[in-house]
């Protein structure tokens, strides 16, 4: 289910049913790629690339709160009982040696990385144009300032999933794990010293 909820991605056969196909949405100039800040918007300065994650449930808006909660639902999921979860749930990732449930939790936290700015504090929002289907949308994305919440739920998410890809001992990787990890301390350190923004 989260496979068709991803922004930016094409959802074709064999990976999707030909009734939900759709090609990669929200991609355009001014999109995902090249969004800016709400506040801003005619400053083109504020462009950055807030692209992947997933679609909220109602609406095309990517929320940072319930990304990074997608993320720790689907790692527990996967602690409670990993021997269920397989490298073959046809995905565009099954087979690569992984299981499936973790490539599709890679798929939000490296949009969470995108979110994540220097200083460890990470983005509120991404509003998002609405068309139907998906790839039909033409309307600019922007997205909201950092705050402490986004931030919190962010690091809880990359610390959680550093550990869980540290512990499989797949050399490849190691470095995302750890690189993780530095985020997560950096995010919590930030939120530390922003504690109401």
């Amino acid at each position: 289910v989260m496979y068709y909820q991803r922004a930016g991605y094409a959802k074709q056969p064999p990976y999707a049913d030909p009734r939900w196909a759709d090609t990669a949405s929200h991609i355009g100039p001014g999109q995902d790629r090249e969004a800016r800040l709400h506040s801003d918007k005619n400053n083109a300065l504020t462009a950055r690339d807030v692209s992947g994650g997933w679609y909220d449930a109602g609406d095309y808006n990517k929320y940072t709160n319930w990304t990074a909660d997608y993320i720790k639902t689907l790692l527990l999921a996967y602690e409670a009982r990993p021997s269920v979860w397989g490298d073959d749930f046809n995905i565009p990732e099954s087979g690569n040696g992984l299981p499936d449930v973790l490539d599709e939790v890679k798929w939000g936290l490296d949009s969470l990385i995108r979110l994540q700015n220097e200083d460890g504090s990470v983005l509120s929002i991404v509003g998002l144009a609405n068309g139907s289907p998906p790839s039909a949308a033409t309307g600019p994305s922007f997205y909201g300032p950092a705050s402490t919440s986004a931030t919190l739920t962010t690091a809880a998410a990359f610390a959680n999933a550093a550990a869980i890809y540290g512990a499989l001992g797949q050399s490849d990787l190691e470095p995302y794990a750890q690189d993780l990890a530095a985020r997560a301390r950096l995010a919590w350190q930030w939120a530390e010293a922003n504690p109401t923004v």
